[in-house]
Formats: C-alpha cells, sequence, structure tokens
C-alpha cells in the first residue's frame, strides 16, 4: 500500500488521520490472466488501480470486441459510467495478463468522499485523470492516423505493449488487425 499512498500523495494532500480511513477501505485484488474484473449487464461495484499487468475495458457484440482502454500499471480503471450511475455496465473489464491491483467499493469512496478532509480532493483527481484520458483518446482520434496512434502507445509502454493480443491492439487504436499488421511491416521496413 505505501506505494499506492505515494502515488495519491503526490496528487492530493492526505493527513494522517485521512490515510488511515483510506487504508481501511482499501483491498489488494491479484487476478490470473482472461480473469474478469466486471461482466458486462453487471453494475460496476469497484474502482481499482493496476499496480501491475495490463487491463482490457470493451464493449462486446455478436459481431466484434471494441476496446474502450487499455489501462497500464500506475493508472486506475472501471467501468466508469456503471459505477457513478449504479445501472449495468455496457462493459467487460478482463485481465490481459497476471495483475495486482488496489480496489475500493462504490459505497466505500463515497465515505471517504464524506469523512475526510481530502475526500472531495481525491474524487476530482479521479474525475480529472478520467477525462484528460478521454480528451487525450479522442484527441488522438481526430488527429492523429493509425500509424501516429500506434507509435504514441509503443512510446508509452514499449514492454507491455508485446503482451497485448493484436486484435485488442488494433481494437483500441481502431483499425483491424490486418491493418496493425501492415502498419508494423511498414514500420520494420523503414527501420531496417
Amino acid at each position: 500500500m505505501d506505494s499506492f499512498k505515494s502515488f495519491l500523495q503526490e496528487q492530493v494532500d492526505i493527513d494522517v488521520n485521512d490515510w488511515a480511513i483510506i487504508a481501511d477501505k482499501l483491498k489488494r485484488v491479484t487476478c490470473d490472466k482472461n480473469d474478469f474484473l466486471t461482466k458486462q449487464n453487471e453494475v460496476e461495484s469497484n474502482l481499482y488501480y493496476l499496480e501491475e499487468g495490463i487491463l482490457h475495458l470493451y464493449h462486446e457484440t455478436d459481431a466484434k470486441d471494441i476496446t474502450v482502454n487499455i489501462a497500464f500499471p500506475k493508472s486506475f480503471i472501471n467501468a466508469y459510467t456503471s459505477f457513478l450511475t449504479r445501472q449495468a455496465s455496457e462493459f467487460n473489464l478482463q485481465a490481459l495478463t497476471k495483475c495486482k491491483l488496489i480496489s475500493i467499493s462504490y459505497n466505500d469512496l463515497n465515505q471517504i468522499y464524506n469523512s475526510t478532509k481530502c475526500g472531495h480532493a481525491l474524487g476530482r483527481m479521479f474525475s480529472e485523470r478520467l477525462f484528460l484520458y478521454l480528451s487525450q483518446r479522442e484527441n488522438a482520434f481526430m488527429l492523429q492516423s493509425p500509424t501516429e496512434r500506434y507509435l504514441s502507445l509503443f512510446e508509452e509502454q514499449p514492454r507491455l505493449i508485446k503482451e497485448i493480443p493484436q486484435k485488442f491492439l488494433a481494437s483500441y487504436i481502431g483499425i483491424t488487425p490486418q491493418a496493425l499488421s501492415r502498419i508494423r511491416a511498414k514500420l520494420q521496413n523503414t527501420s531496417s
């Protein structure tokens, strides 16, 4: 929990009393590759902080799966709309690798908001991080080519990107697996 505490304290001022309340609400979670943390049509119960591994948030249809988010270490993830509205999720949250997470339930998070001095600042930080992620993602789709989106992701997570199955990576970038293969081949030829 010390690394998570340090991460939070980089964002928000948390005193000893507030940390005792927060720490009491946190749960360590581990999951294996392919385990589900949230399933489509279930209400999202938790907010997760990913310490190790890769998670995949996606919408499943009969025709194809649509990747919404791929989470890497030191990030928060969940089916956020379901978490806030308490309605059934439209997304699955699944481990792409073995993962270590810190989890906090919806009810416990609300207790932190209401019973700590830093609670509202934490809530704002969570919301701002989500907004920034979604804004950057939207900008990438409007302003970057698929090749540029791939290169950006590769620069951010060069080691972990190799662990993501091509179909999920392609969906995340907004292209077909075949188009991703062509991009990779083209990049490999230009670097040779």
